[in-house]
């Protein structure tokens, strides 16, 4: 088997429906819009990764290799998600740890120099997740999003618009043209304050930068995505008390040394039913939860959403988390959906719990550049798992008992790891596996499998969040990069356990219906 189609192979397809007949007209009359609009999304992603690559990617898409077509279409380009974004077809070099945000060939030194020739103003939009650094004459200059790609984003500007145009919900027409408006001017706060606010509506489009994973240069240029769902107002009422208590949740949450927290006046849950998906999220390993927007300024201002994409989790539940959980334990580790889609969601709502800021006013994110990831991964984990275990049977948040609840974010483990163990969420969930290890609630036994004690399992839980929280607070880049040299690291145990995992799908290919 080549090592494109073994890639191919690691994903199930699965066909996730949706019966649009239940949607109003107008909703209905929007969506070919708005998947114009998403399509436009993925174009500009795909000029993120390597300028030009949309050319070359339409090439692909228009020839007669369908193994090749299929390849690119999960992993938006010749790079393997699985392999470190490695490149799988020999004319193409492997993807560059900053993408296209930066020059290929840029150096740590280079940037330093560049940044010190600077004025303020320059500099400000140089180090801003909104920016791409070229050089001119010699000398490094950042470019606005909306300016660099400001031919897709006009293209975007409009399927808004028309899809506004179409929706008779005046708070989601006004989103939509709020968003469009921010996609060609670079003000993306206004539209991501109302996304926050947004209630009452039956979709829940998600479009622009966000997230900075794919930066491995310096950790702070956001990708272009884009997620389109339905909302199910049934599933989401169910979780209105833990959003209530949104400041109790918090107050178990250390922010120390000055830093302070960003938890704004609201903080919404709501369940959702993906109809589509493109740019970064429709890339290899797709999302199940997200909690967005990630400007401190909003988040503090105004608050933030937790969405949980209930038909995405309970695929991936079935298809990986609950037969990884059997195969590595030989049936001693239950893995159940209801304590794993509140470990998820707990882990979305630690996002926006904690330090935020540090005592002199810099965010977290920028003063720990690109160990921020990996241990922001882990303090949501930790987080998560902490609400469960502290506070089940308040606030809404439901009493599972400490085995159920660890053993399912314990197979949780071991699903994120094989995405990359290098990954910011494999690399998150290895430093907890080592971390519990070596502490005794995860014990190796001799023959590989694993068991769980949970006996002390809520006190060194919280001992990990503290640390993760004081590593946000006040620690350099050089303490965080030296945590995660030390935790999250893989073992033998953990590479002989992914080894038993391969007949097990690492994630899913996810069919949409909407046309």
């Amino acid at each position: 088997m080549s090592k494109v189609s073994e890639a191919i192979s690691k994903f199930k397809k699965v066909d996730i429906s949706y019966d649009y007949s239940t949607l109003p007209q107008d909703i209905k009359n929007a969506l070919p819009h708005l998947k114009k609009a998403m399509d436009m999304i993925t174009t500009i992603f795909l000029r993120q990764e390597m300028e030009g690559l949309p050319e070359i990617y339409d090439e692909v898409m228009n020839g007669n290799d369908e193994e090749k077509k299929e390849f690119w279409k999960l992993f938006k380009g010749p790079w393997s998600q699985l392999e470190e974004f490695k490149s799988l077809y020999p004319e193409f070099k492997d993807r560059p740890a900053g993408c296209a945000f930066y020059p290929d060939d840029i150096t740590k030194e280079e940037w330093e120099k560049g940044l010190a020739e600077m004025s303020e103003g320059e500099k400000a939009v140089a180090t801003d997740h909104y920016s791409v650094i070229v050089r001119e004459n010699g000398k490094l200059k950042a470019i606005p999003y909306h300016v660099h790609y400001a031919d897709e984003l006009g293209e975007v500007f409009e399927h808004l618009e028309n899809a506004a145009n179409e929706v008779e919900n005046e708070t989601l027409k006004e989103y939509l043209l709020a968003r469009a408006e921010g996609m060609v001017s670079g003000n993306y706060r206004e539209a991501d304050a109302l996304w926050v606010k947004m209630k009452d509506v039956p979709i829940d489009p998600v479009i622009g930068p966000f997230e900075v994973y794919a930066d491995g240069f310096l950790g702070i240029k956001a990708t272009y995505e884009a997620f389109l769902m339905v909302i199910d107002h049934e599933k989401g009422n169910r979780l209105k008390e833990v959003e209530n208590n949104l400041e109790n949740l918090a107050k178990i949450f250390p922010v120390p040394a000055g830093s302070k927290s960003a938890v704004g006046k609201i903080a919404p849950m709501v369940v959702v039913h993906q109809i589509y998906s493109s740019g970064e999220a429709a890339q290899g390993i797709m999302a199940s939860a997200f909690n967005l927007p990630n400007d401190a300024w909003v988040r503090g201002n105004v608050g933030w959403k937790q969405v949980m994409i209930y038909n995405m989790m309970q695929a991936k539940f079935n298809n990986a988390t609950m037969k990884i959980a059997d195969v590595i334990s030989k049936g001693r580790i239950k893995a159940e959906f209801d304590p794993y889609f509140y470990f998820v969601l707990m882990h979305e709502v630690s996002h926006g719990l904690g330090p935020a800021y540090r005592a002199d006013g810099v965010a977290v994110s920028k003063s720990l550049g690109k160990n921020y990831t990996a241990i922001e991964e882990a303090k949501a984990d930790i987080g998560g798992l902490y609400i469960l275990l502290k506070l089940g049977g308040q606030y809404g948040i439901p009493e599972f008992g400490k085995e159920k609840i660890f053993d399912s974010f314990f197979a949780g483990l071991f699903r994120s790891m094989r995405f990359g163990v290098h990954e910011a969420h494999g690399a998150a969930n290895v430093l907890e596996f080592n971390w519990f290890k070596e502490h005794g609630v995860i014990k190796v036994l001799d023959n590989g499998d694993f068991e769980t004690d949970s006996t002390k399992l809520i006190e060194l839980t919280e001992v990990l969040l503290n640390e993760l929280c004081r590593i946000e607070a006040e620690a350099t880049p050089e303490e965080a990069a030296a945590f995660l040299k030390r935790f999250a690291v893989p073992g033998s145990d953990i590479l002989d356990a992914l080894a038993k995992l391969s007949d097990i799908p690492i994630d899913i290919r996810v069919e949409y219906n909407l046309v």
